[in-house]
């Protein structure tokens, strides 16, 4: 089969969120079950300055090809190199104008006003530069509003254009309010659509222009990033004015939980910690907690369970719990690394000031995360909603047990109760409360006291598979089942 995966960012070339893991990743499984898969992405400033720096190679796919937009002929180029570590080609769209920027969707804390216009390029580039590639997929895989109106022109033109039509699959890796790519209305000729159009009716929502709903609705099948969510954004407490679409395409819309990959996040390989270690060699673990307490400033002491938190400093990733129970965390150490949202920032950095329990890292850090994720012996999520989650999945990679709240894929990747295929490797609160989240944690605390029990929950959470293959192959008969619907 032969896929094309669409995304506005991809690790490592450019990143913001998870998103860029999954595009890195996903594709690299797909391609170990034998299928031509291949990438497509804008060229940002990051992937010009990462070549420069030899980080990877990039050489000219396509030397130049008009690209309509409305009103007008604009055009592109199309460089190409390599997902690393694999033959899998991944394809860069060149558009100096639009994509050559120190950000991907805006600078720091905004987004550039020119965002609809960007994306629209890039969606239209895309189907231009296929003819002289010379190849042509099966399925379009689009992740997120950023890449859905390519299932509108398909729609519209696609076998016209390219001499029969792709099955089209939308991700939706975020459908909360904030993730949906809205515009006003007025901004519909941006696109090239008119109201007459397919299914442009259905992605003008609350008088909005809704990117999210041109995916949800033009594409033949949909998925989320995992079962639990898939279910949850049918609730227009998760995804707001969406949900009666949502309802509308009832079996159409499928949960695959994500994966991490298990080459990038190895304990027994990486070189961001002090010491490395493994399910069969685990004693490195010891060591790596004590660098980080040493690293934090905490005292140095085995015996107390260290909490761990790599986050956005944010309403949605329950925060506001975590401020709220400082005063109550019950005989442990917390470590927290993000950034977010200034008064978060503010409140935290004075909580480490006041607690000597508590460690604060106003930043982001890849080599401080992963020493993090290895040094912990629980890590926090109590989330509002979580699509999917990658950060609980890591964790249990490092072997630290995570706490969280069962919402979206912590529901799903996290098990407190043994269950059939499923042993114990964590602690689950349902209710979005601080009462809920403390019980979590002194039941966290009970089993970490124990010293027969908790090496167990350890081998466990290392023991637990969240590689890609599954996934993969899930993905693989969704793109079966909507080719059957072209």
């Amino acid at each position: 089969m032969k896929i094309l995966f669409a995304s506005a960012e991809v690790a490592p070339f450019a990143k913001v969120g998870g998103l860029a893991d999954v595009a890195g990743s996903l594709p690299l499984a797909l391609a170990e079950l034998g299928h031509d898969v291949r990438v497509i992405m804008p060229k940002y400033l990051s992937v010009t300055q990462g070549a420069e720096a030899g980080k990877w190679n990039l050489w000219r796919a396509v030397p130049g090809v008009p690209v309509p937009v409305a009103g007008w002929t604009s055009g592109c180029a199309l460089d190409e190199s390599r997902l690393p570590g694999s033959e899998v080609p991944i394809y860069f769209v060149e558009h100096h104008d639009y994509f050559s920027r120190p950000g991907v969707y805006g600078p720091p804390g905004g987004a550039y006003s020119d965002n609809l216009e960007r994306l629209t390029f890039f969606c239209r580039a895309i189907l231009a530069v296929l003819p002289p590639l010379g190849w042509k997929p099966d399925v379009i895989h689009l992740n997120d509003w950023h890449t859905s109106l390519l299932a509108v022109y398909l729609k519209r033109d696609g076998p016209a254009a390219q001499g029969g039509l792709p099955a089209t699959i939308y991700t939706a890796h975020n459908l909360g309010p904030a993730y949906q790519g809205t515009f006003p209305p007025a901004l519909l000729p941006v696109t090239g659509l008119q109201d007459s159009f397919p299914c442009t009716g259905e992605f003008i929502v609350n008088d909005q222009l809704n990117l999210a709903a041109a995916g949800l609705s033009c594409a033949d099948l949909i998925s989320t990033v995992s079962p639990t969510y898939a279910k949850e954004i049918a609730d227009p407490a998760f995804s707001g004015d969406l949900a009666d679409l949502v309802q509308r395409r009832g079996k159409d819309v499928q949960g695959i939980l994500n994966g991490i990959d298990y080459e990038a996040w190895n304990p027994a390989t990486d070189s961001a910690l002090p010491a490395n270690f493994s399910a069969a060699d685990p004693a490195g673990k010891a060591q790596c907690k004590a660098a980080l307490q040493e690293a934090a400033g905490l005292p140095v002491r085995p015996a107390l369970p260290l909490v761990g938190l790599v986050t956005r400093l944010d309403a949605q990733k329950g925060l506001d719990l975590v401020a709220e129970a400082l005063d109550m965390l019950p005989g442990m150490q917390v470590v927290i690394l993000g950034t977010g949202a200034p008064d978060l920032e503010k409140l935290f950095a004075a909580a480490a000031e006041k607690y000597d329990n508590i460690a604060v890292w106003l930043k982001f850090s890849d080599p401080l995360a992963r020493r993090l994720y290895a040094g912990a012996d629980l890590f926090l999520m109590p989330s509002r909603y979580e699509p999917c989650g990658l950060g609980q999945m890591i964790a249990m990679r490092y072997g630290t047990l995570p706490v969280v709240r069962a919402t979206g894929g912590l529901a799903d990747s996290v098990t407190e109760k043994s269950k059939k295929g499923q042993k114990r490797n964590g602690f689950v609160f349902e209710d979005y409360s601080v009462d809920e989240m403390l019980a979590a944690l002194q039941r966290a605390a009970k089993a970490f006291a124990d010293a027969k029990k908790w090496p167990t929950l350890v081998q466990n959470a290392l023991a637990t598979d969240f590689t890609w293959t599954r996934s993969a192959g899930d993905y693989v008969k969704l793109y079966e089942a909507a080719l059957q619907k072209v």
